[in-house]
């Protein structure tokens, strides 16, 4: 059967089947990676499943010192990767001249004397 021009491929709107997968997996443990980003961001330790906001570890040398669950850097990625989903991407601007070339003098008029 010959298709028409602008008949045919995927409907728009209907997920891939990677989405559909990806979807399937997180209605299965009832989690919603975005919320997880979000608790992660706020230092919900409790969300997470932590018993204190902090644990106490040891180094090598059996120096006892206090860590946190949920470290700033941790924090702060989570943070920037769900800030993708609030604000939308800036996008890069191309500067177009044409024909003509641009020249740009830097004039340091500290030096210049008066």
């Amino acid at each position: 059967m010959a298709y028409k021009k602008g008949e045919g491929g995927r409907i728009k709107g209907v997920k891939n089947k990677r989405t559909r997968t990806i979807e399937e997996i997180a209605a299965k443990f009832d989690i919603d990676p975005f919320q997880v980003l979000m608790m992660v961001a706020a230092g919900d330790w409790k969300g997470l499943g932590y018993d204190a906001p902090s644990k106490i570890s040891y180094t090598n040398a059996g120096i006892e010192f206090e860590e946190p669950n949920i470290k700033l850097s941790d924090r702060v990625q989570a943070a920037k990767e769900a800030s993708k989903y609030l604000y939308s991407q800036k996008q890069s601007v191309a500067l177009s001249t044409g024909d003509q070339s641009i020249k740009i003098e830097i004039v340091d008029y500290t030096s210049v004397k008066k």
